[in-house]
């Protein structure tokens, strides 16, 4: 799609007059020309209005600017590159609005997101933050990106409402929380949401999971891509952040059947080296993987569910990669820790 094709009337595109802005969505953006005018066109499309929208763009070198300058925003630019959380502080520092709303610049709101999200602050006063997931529709249809986001999708939609963690792809706080705990670690080059939130929980801030809240991907994710993301921007951060905040909570990409799981795909690596030396170990691995599909059933029967039996059966290779190179995520995460002293 081309860059322009959402340079439309600017007056089209304004959040509602209001005295006092309840939301004020930060988008940070780098070089997002391909994704941000899908992106800017939802949040002015959804049925709450009261909002205000800040895009803070770390030194794009593409568009991106003339298609944010296409909407009702205030635009934050800088000279140079300074990551993700660093845009995300600037932006929040600008913002008037007493919740912020995080949203990646690669996602499409719902119209109805922002009403779910200030009805779940309604509903549950006590809690400091919450955040949604990526819908069961993902917007690229290459197979890795589908399967990548519908993984994604069936995660957040799993696991517990009471959260440990924080998620920036469409993730909103209370302005005296994210001051409170000191905003984003500008150290934190990725993950920095997961920092966020492990701090937020260190202070007694309750974080929800609002499960109906729900945004559409359009990342595209290739087989580079994927396993680069998962073990250096995911499996390896993650690590040393656990480690560092002591914080081991069985939620999320942590469940215990996770970790169940990864624990019998290392075996069935150990006993298929080992089967060239008895037969016992065959028995072995037939034993281990019929515990692996049984405590994954419920992840097969959601992606029969959604894609069909063909599709489902191309992920189980991708599956069992996946827990195998999470787990070579964790030990060098741990390795870096323990060893190289690093604390992320």
């Amino acid at each position: 799609m081309h860059p322009f094709y959402y340079l439309f009337d600017k007056q089209l595109y304004k959040a509602r007059p209001m005295p006092d802005c309840i939301i004020s969505i930060i988008i940070p953006v780098y070089n997002g020309e391909k994704t941000l005018g899908q992106c800017l066109t939802s949040v002015f499309k959804c049925s709450f209005r009261n909002f205000e929208c800040i895009v803070v763009d770390d030194n794009s070198t593409d568009n991106t600017i003339r298609i944010a300058e296409s909407f009702d925003t205030k635009i934050l630019r800088f000279d140079r590159q300074h990551g993700a959380a660093y845009a995300r502080n600037r932006g929040a520092e600008a913002a008037k609005g007493n919740i912020f709303l995080f949203l990646d610049s690669d996602v499409t709101l719902h119209a109805d997101s922002l009403k779910k999200a200030v009805q779940a602050f309604a509903r549950h006063p006590d809690i400091s933050a919450l955040f949604g997931s990526y819908d069961d529709q993902p917007g690229q249809t290459n197979f890795l990106s589908q399967y990548r986001n519908l993984f994604h999708h069936f995660v957040h939609q799993t696991s517990l409402e009471d959260a440990a963690t924080f998620w920036t792809g469409c993730g909103a706080i209370k302005r005296n929380a994210f001051f409170d705990v000191g905003k984003f670690n500008e150290n934190c080059r990725m993950m920095e949401d997961i920092d966020l939130g492990y701090r937020l929980k260190a202070n007694n801030h309750k974080i929800m999971l609002v499960k109906d809240l729900l945004v559409k991907h359009f990342k595209y994710y290739s087989f580079l891509q994927l396993i680069k993301t998962d073990i250096f921007d995911r499996a390896v951060p993650w690590t040393l952040l656990m480690l560092r905040h002591r914080q081991f909570t069985s939620d999320l990409n942590l469940k215990p059947n996770d970790k169940l799981s990864a624990m019998v795909l290392i075996l069935v690596i150990v006993f298929s080296l080992m089967s060239l030396t008895s037969k016992w170990f065959v028995l072995g691995n037939s034993v281990l993987l019929f515990i692996f599909f049984y405590l994954n059933k419920d992840f097969y029967k959601f992606f029969i569910h959604k894609k069909g039996a063909v599709f489902t059966l191309i992920v189980i290779p991708f599956h069992f990669l996946y827990y195998i190179y999470s787990s070579l995520g964790y030990l060098i995460g741990s390795y870096r820790f323990y060893f190289r002293k690093e604390l992320y």
